[in-house]
C-alpha cells in the first residue's frame, strides 16, 4: 500500500501540467499549439466580452491563484489587472508574449473641461494621445513571434520536455504559413490600398500585411455621434465601401445605420474567435467577396 501512495504521488509529479492564464481566447489557442498536452491554459476574457473594458469575476482571481505563467498580450484590460493578478499570485510569472513585435500606433481622442477661478466650466480642449495599437495577434506574421516567445517560455519552465515543445512550435509554424499563403491567395486580386471599413479597428495588423486599408467608426469604443454619422456616411460613399464588418463584442446599431444610408451590408467578423487561422481566412475571403475598390 505504502509503494502504491508513493508510485501515486511520483505519477502525479511527472504528468503534472504547467498552469497557464492567457487574456484572451486566440492566445489560448496559440499556446494549446505548442504546450499540446503539456499544460491546462485558461482565457481571462471570456466569448462575447470585450478585452478593453473587462473586469474579471471572483471565479478568475481563483484561477489566477493556481496560474504558473501569464501572458499578457497589452490589451487595455491588463492596464487595471496585471499587478492585481501578482498581487494574487506572488509566485506567478509572467511572460511577454509580445516581445520583438513592431506596434502600430492608434490615436485616442479626450476632451478635457477646462474651469475659471470661479470652477466654472469653460471651454473644451481636445488631446490626441498616441498609443500602441494591441490587436496584434491578426496578423500571421505577429503570431509567428508569439509562437517563438510561448516555446522559449515552455522550455524554460519545463526543460524536460523541450523537444516536445519544439516539434509542435515547428507544426505551429507550419500552420501560420500555410493560413498566410491562403489568405493572399484569396486576396490576390484585391488592389493595394483597398479600403475596407469596421466599427472597431481591430484590424490593422491584418490590413499592414495584406495591403488593405482600415476604415473605422466607433472612437474609443463609442458609438459616433449624429453629426459624426453623417461624416463618416458621406465618406463610405466617396470610398465606395460594400461592406461594413462589425464584431459580436460591440453594439452594431451604428454599423447598421451606415449600411442601410449606402444600401450595404453588415457581416459579422470577431478578431477574438478560438479557430485563430480559420477565422483569419474566413475574414480575407469577406473582404474579397464584397468586390472591394479604390
Amino acid at each position: 500500500m505504502k509503494y502504491l501512495f508513493i508510485l501515486s504521488i511520483l505519477t502525479t509529479f511527472v504528468f503534472a501540467k504547467i498552469n497557464v492564464a492567457v487574456s484572451i481566447i486566440p492566445q489560448k489557442t496559440f499556446v494549446e499549439k505548442i504546450g499540446g498536452n503539456k499544460v491546462n491554459v485558461v482565457a481571462i476574457v471570456k466569448p462575447g466580452d470585450s478585452p478593453h473594458t473587462y473586469e474579471p469575476k471572483p471565479s478568475d482571481m481563483i484561477q489566477i491563484s493556481k496560474t504558473e505563467v501569464y501572458f499578457p498580450i497589452k490589451i487595455d484590460f491588463e492596464n487595471v489587472w496585471l499587478d492585481k493578478f501578482a498581487n494574487q499570485n506572488k509566485n506567478m510569472k509572467f511572460s511577454e508574449m509580445t516581445d520583438g513585435i513592431n506596434f502600430l500606433t492608434m490615436k485616442k481622442h479626450t476632451h478635457h473641461n477646462h474651469k475659471d477661478e470661479h470652477n466654472h466650466v469653460g471651454e473644451k480642449s481636445h488631446i490626441i494621445k498616441i498609443k500602441p495599437d494591441p490587436h496584434t495577434w491578426i496578423s500571421p506574421l505577429n503570431v509567428k513571434i508569439m509562437a517563438k516567445n510561448i516555446y522559449y517560455t515552455l522550455s524554460k519552465i519545463d526543460p524536460t520536455n523541450q523537444s516536445y515543445y519544439k516539434k509542435n512550435y515547428k507544426n505551429f509554424l507550419d500552420e501560420i504559413n500555410t493560413t498566410d499563403n491562403k489568405i493572399r491567395e484569396l486576396l490576390f486580386e484585391i488592389e493595394n490600398n483597398s479600403k475596407f471599413m469596421v466599427f472597431h479597428p481591430a484590424w490593422g495588423y491584418f490590413a499592414r500585411d495584406y495591403a488593405l486599408v482600415q476604415l473605422k467608426v466607433e472612437a474609443e469604443g463609442k458609438e459616433p455621434k449624429p453629426k459624426e454619422l453623417i461624416k463618416i456616411i458621406e465618406k463610405a460613399k466617396k470610398e465606395n465601401i460594400k461592406a461594413i464588418f462589425t464584431q459580436k463584442e460591440f453594439s452594431t446599431k451604428s454599423a447598421q445605420t451606415i449600411a442601410d444610408s449606402l444600401n450595404i451590408k453588415v457581416l459579422k467578423e470577431t478578431p477574438l474567435a478560438q479557430n485563430w487561422s480559420e477565422n483569419l481566412i474566413k475574414m480575407a475571403n469577406a473582404i474579397a467577396n464584397s468586390n472591394l475598390e479604390n
